[in-house]
């Protein structure tokens, strides 16, 4: 599976997530706010925030 480093209005559902943090994030929903504003996996444990032109490194596996 390879490794892209891809805007985050880029996210696709089942993409793998590398967090600077460590854990790695599946998503699983998105949600597109106001202002560029990016949320995946709104109300879980795992949720990530955002903005649409932040780059994050994801393993995408379709």
């Amino acid at each position: 599976m390879p490794e892209l480093r891809i805007p985050a209005d880029d996210f696709q559902i089942g993409d793998l997530v590398h967090t600077e943090q460590g854990p790695v994030v599946q998503v699983r929903a998105i949600k597109r706010g106001e202002m560029g504003d990016l949320t995946v996996n709104p109300g879980d444990d795992d949720q990530l925030d955002g903005k649409v032109w932040e780059h994050a490194t994801v393993t995408r596996t379709a």
